[in-house]
């Protein structure tokens, strides 16, 4: 029986492309980026490195690379760096997962019902 993965609004698997990537990184770079011994350093410049590749593939300075723990965490931050960089009102369909409806509540948006 093959199967099928329906649920990629949760998770998704990770390309083994990917998956080979963060593994290295993990075996190589375990150390908190932010610290000041050597191992710190060394998981900085790896995370600068990959951010530079990032923002070169996507033709965007590395200041607009911004990594997250989650996509909970990043439908949060997007949404403030918005309104907070734009202004207006944040609008959403109330059917939307709560990392969305929270934040947009709090800055005062409107959510919309969904019709059947």
């Amino acid at each position: 029986m093959v199967e099928v993965y329906l649920d990629h609004a949760a998770s998704t698997p990770l390309r083994p492309e990917a998956q080979a990537a963060w593994l290295d990184a993990s075996a190589h770079h375990h150390a908190n980026p932010t610290g000041a011994h050597r191992a710190a350093r060394a998981a900085r410049r790896a995370l600068d490195d990959t951010r530079d590749e990032i923002a070169a593939a996507l033709d965007r300075p590395p200041a607009e690379v911004v990594f997250t723990s989650g996509g909970s965490e990043a439908d949060n931050l997007a949404i403030r760096g918005v309104l907070n960089a734009q202004g207006g009102i944040a609008v959403c369909s109330a059917g939307e997962h709560h990392a969305v409806l929270e934040p947009v509540e709090h800055a005062g948006g409107l959510t919309v019902g969904l019709e059947a």
